[in-house]
């Protein structure tokens, strides 16, 4: 089964640029080095489904930041399955299309191009500020020892 780490980076706030050098960093050799597939998903929803696909990737830990007005810290969850007809799909999938890097945008973009990658994320989600991203990435991925 092969595993992969995406991670979410836009300018929204500075711990989403954070994401950035933190996989193309340390973090990210440590977690190749432990067999996972890294993946910029900071991309459109077609893009990151194509990019999923073509690397013929079986799970998925999503990263993002995500100011919701919750306490800060990190939360895990798995995204809701869109079901809709193909216009209510095509309206959802244009805040991607635009170039909107944002985790809702991803997700809700993804059922228009490839609606079973769902079951295969799990969302890490920080509500800044964030705090020590490698703990809660390993946590998420049941590799803390």
């Amino acid at each position: 089964m092969k595993k992969a780490v995406a991670f979410i980076s836009s300018t929204e706030s500075e711990d989403s640029i954070k994401l950035l050098f933190l996989f193309e960093g340390d973090l990210g050799r440590k977690l190749k080095e432990m067999g996972y597939e890294i993946v910029d998903a900071s991309v459109d929803a077609m893009a990151f489904a194509d990019e999923v696909k073509e690397r013929g990737i079986d799970e998925i830990l999503l990263v993002a930041v995500k100011s919701r007005g919750r306490e800060p810290g990190f939360y895990l969850y798995k995204p809701q399955k869109i079901r809709a007809d193909n216009y209510t799909l095509a309206k959802l999938a244009t805040a991607t299309l635009t170039g909107y890097l944002d985790v809702d945008a991803l997700l809700e973009g993804l059922p228009a191009f490839a609606p079973e990658l769902l079951d295969k994320i799990t969302v890490l989600e920080c509500e800044p500020p964030c705090g020590d991203w490698e703990r809660a990435i390993l946590e998420a991925l049941g590799e803390v020892k």
